[in-house]
């Protein structure tokens, strides 16, 4: 069995970098928006074949990232309620 507070720093780190990667997905997240924003505008407007498709896709680009963002957010908090199982596990003695 491996040493408690070992489990629990490596769990400390994976939630650090994870914390990294769903700042990133944002990032990611803000910049894909204004370029829906500006496909769905293009498309309402223009008759243009390309640019409802472009529209489609940034559409589904925003559907991508925010469904990689919540998976993150969820995998963070799983790990965050393990983590503090295990510190309240090694309090207790």
């Amino acid at each position: 069995m491996a040493n408690p507070i070992g489990r629990i720093q490596a769990m400390n780190a994976e939630i650090v970098s994870i914390d990294a990667a769903i700042t990133q997905a944002r990032a990611e997240l803000d910049m894909l928006a204004h370029i829906d924003d500006d496909a769905q505008r293009d498309a309402a407007v223009s008759e243009r074949y390309e640019d409802r498709a472009d529209a489609k896709r940034s559409a589904r680009d925003l559907a991508r990232i925010r469904k990689y963002i919540s998976s993150l957010t969820s995998n963070q908090q799983r790990l965050i309620r393990r983590r503090d199982h295990e510190v309240a596990r090694l309090a207790a003695g």
